[in-house]
């Protein structure tokens, strides 16, 4: 494929992105309202698992493949992408308020998923039983994220309009959410496989291939859903979908991925990359407990390191 079609197939799936996003964010409130559960949860469980489906493909894919780079680094690069390019973006359209409820739960599982990841990689393999673990978190983390959504006001300044606004039909408004989340996923992927055609073109290396536009084009959905919620001041589904999404990477992507082949680790990204994102999760975790917010300062901070990051994988 030439790059020119790279480029135009790269800008068609940014296209597509941005708009289904938006789409994404108006009918995951309505469903929270019909389903009487928390935009919180509609943010941390389900906008998080559909923003997850292109990690969880992508590194699957490459466990079947034994591509331990892929396999790996997405994930690694996609949960610091996450913080960095996602918080940081839509931290500079709004200040992001954060609810209280995640520091009793979903920031101490994030900390705790990182710390368990650097824990499994030590000795160069994530094996099958170490997979086994992340899946009873996960499965643990759903059960009581569910148990503990309560329905609520909306606390947060957000309408909708149009046909959205009067829809009664719990199986419409799913049906249409899930298609929302086929376009996002779909949109990714067209920015994925751009990606790679364009970085070939101009010799990257695969592991910088792997880390950066595969970790960066499937961090896209969170991305966009992320900064469509700031915009629209929905900061419950912004944090939460992140927050959710970095959890679901390492206790679901990774641990489909490791059950389905154990991934070899190389021992270098424990000095770098591995810690990178732990860091990263601290520090905005930090930021969240300063005010229950991160501002922007604080979000362009998360955006300014990210940059240095990328920049360093390409000159090291």
């Amino acid at each position: 494929m030439s790059l020119g079609v790279s480029v135009i197939i790269l800008i068609l799936g940014l296209v597509l992105l941005v708009v289904s996003a938006d789409f994404l964010i108006k009918i995951s409130v309505r469903l929270a309202w019909l389903l009487r559960l928390s935009t919180l949860f509609i943010g941390l469980i389900l906008v998080a698992f559909g923003t997850s489906l292109p990690e969880a493909a992508v590194s699957i894919v490459a466990a079947v493949k034994n591509s331990k780079d892929i396999a790996l680094g997405n994930v690694v690069g996609s949960n610091i992408a996450n913080i960095g390019l996602a918080v940081g973006l839509a931290g500079l359209f709004n200040p992001l308020k954060v609810e209280k409820s995640l520091f009793r739960r979903e920031i101490p599982v994030m900390l705790v998923s990182c710390l368990a990841l650097y824990g499994f990689c030590w000795d160069g393999l994530i094996c099958r039983w170490e997979g086994g673990v992340f899946l009873l978190g996960f499965a643990a983390f759903c059960f009581f994220s569910f148990k503990n959504s309560k329905a609520q006001e909306e606390s947060e300044e957000f309408t909708l309009s149009g046909p959205l606004s009067k829809t009664e039909s719990k199986p419409l408004v799913f049906l249409i959410f899930c298609g929302c989340l086929f376009f996002l996923v779909l949109g990714a992927d067209l920015m994925v496989n751009s990606g790679v055609n364009i970085a070939n073109f101009f010799g990257i290396s695969p592991w910088v291939i792997a880390i950066t536009v595969f970790a960066v084009g499937t961090s896209l959905p969170e991305l966009a859903a992320s900064v469509a919620a700031s915009i629209k001041k929905v900061s419950s589904i912004s944090i939460g979908n992140v927050v959710g999404s970095n959890i679901f990477n390492i206790l679901l992507v990774l641990g489909l991925a490791s059950l389905i082949r154990p991934i070899e680790v190389d021992r270098s990204i424990l000095n770098f990359e591995l810690p990178l994102m732990i860091a990263f999760s601290v520090v905005v975790s930090l930021f969240m407990m300063t005010r229950n917010k991160v501002s922007r300062f604080e979000a362009g901070v998360l955006l300014l390191f990210y940059c240095i990051f990328i920049v360093f994988l390409f000159i090291r």
